[in-house]
């Protein structure tokens, strides 16, 4: 096996966690719809919002109101995603305790870092108020470059903007049809269950490949 050089790495879930539940539940109460509407309106606009298909944040909100049945005029759309953009600033996102330590010490080894993240443009602010840009060598997110994983596109972006062949780069993420997408390119995966934890149900089984219980793990392994 080639020298590792790079390490691609998932945001959420692997990277940072989310309050997104209270979130949504502010929204919930606003418009008076149920939970299971909302996540249904979320699920049904999820891959044209990740590959950047409603143009902007508040394209990409509008977009999951109109799913979800809810007539929202331009001026409450931008209304109601400064608030959201507030709430994700203040506590909406946060890193794990072992994640800029981890990205600092690969950096250290001379490996290449890029976050490689399926969103929309929602996540641009939280990656820049993270700090992230300073931690990788490079940010990837799908609404961006226009593909989402597991197409091959996002992961070839990533290795080019950290100069490697799949054979010489590493993927983490915690679902495993992304760990797929990059195996099938030949870029060695790590599927990481946090906590103890075993796999929610909708993100796929860990199969034969390599479980991280944490990202620090990663480092006894490249």
């Amino acid at each position: 096996m080639s020298e590792v050089r790079a390490a691609l790495i998932d945001l959420y879930d692997t990277l940072a966690w989310t309050d997104w539940p209270t979130m949504r539940a502010e929204l919930e109460e606003r418009f008076g719809i149920g939970e299971v509407q909302l996540l249904r309106a979320f699920t049904t606009t999820r891959e044209a919002r990740s590959i950047g298909a409603y143009g902007s944040a508040e394209g990409d909100l509008a977009a999951v109101l109109e799913a979800a049945g809810v007539q929202a005029g331009a001026d409450l759309v931008h209304e109601l995603n400064e608030a959201r953009a507030r709430a994700l600033a203040e506590n909406g996102v946060h890193l794990w305790d072992d994640s800029i330590p981890t990205l600092r010490e690969l950096r250290g080894r001379g490996i290449r870092t890029a976050v490689v993240s399926n969103c929309d443009h929602a996540t641009r602010p939280i990656v820049d108020d993270l700090g992230l840009e300073r931690e990788v060598d490079a940010i990837v997110l799908s609404f961006e470059v226009g593909a989402a994983k597991p197409d091959p596109e996002i992961y070839l972006a990533a290795l080019d903007a950290v100069r490697a062949r799949p054979a010489e780069a590493v993927f983490v993420d915690d679902q495993a049809w992304y760990c797929q997408g990059a195996e099938a390119l030949g870029i060695r995966s790590f599927m990481i269950v946090r906590d103890g934890g075993a796999p929610a149900e909708d993100i796929g089984d860990a199969g034969d490949r390599e479980v991280l219980p944490d990202l620090r793990s990663l480092l006894n392994l490249v």
